[in-house]
């Protein structure tokens, strides 16, 4: 508690102070900080206002006829070219500059063409069963029969036609009517 009684009298000595410091100096200090964000929001409008027009012109690319896609450089601005064979149909972010002045000395071997059936392998996870309480368990396999003798009612008793390692006795099985051979 002795913390108490020297914040409030710190708060009380040096309050003025920094009423003061916060009235001549806040305003600078907003036009610095709005100056250093102004640059960052124009930088984030202009990639938000481009898109990613890369996508767009390889789905454009993948509606025409033996469409395919070349990247070339105006104004420091990348611009993607569209083309139907080897005939450019159109750019993706729009430009006023002419097709020839785009692909004046770009390599047209470079193009690229949209993968049409861009499949994903999707491995669904493993189901896991449910118990009688309702939480999932792991698989156990079935049991073997242990060793010594099991009573008649047992599921794992040899003979009198139960179930033994997946094979069925000879005990259980369908008896033919009498005078039929199978």
């Amino acid at each position: 508690m002795a913390g108490k009684g020297s914040a409030a009298g710190k708060l009380i000595k040096y309050g003025p102070i920094a009423a003061a410091a916060a009235q001549k100096f806040g305003p600078v200090v907003w036009e610095q900080v709005k100056n250093q964000r102004e640059p960052a929001e124009k930088f984030v409008q202009s990639k938000v206002a481009r898109g990613n027009q890369r996508k767009k012109a390889l789905a454009h690319a993948s509606t025409v006829i033996d469409g395919s896609v070349l990247q070339v450089f105006h104004a420091n601005t990348a611009h993607w070219v569209v083309f139907s064979g080897d005939d450019p149909i159109a750019v993706h972010p729009p430009t006023t500059a002419s097709f020839d002045e785009l692909l004046d000395r770009a390599d047209l071997a470079n193009r690229v063409r949209p993968r049409e059936h861009a499949v994903t392998i999707r491995v669904p996870k493993p189901r896991r069963r449910q118990s009688a309480s309702g939480g999932a368990t792991a698989w156990s396999p079935r049991e073997e029969p242990g060793p010594g003798t099991h009573t008649g009612s047992s599921p794992v008793a040899p003979g009198k036609g139960q179930v033994v390692r997946g094979e069925v006795s000879r005990a259980q099985e369908p008896e033919t009517p009498e005078g039929h051979s199978s």
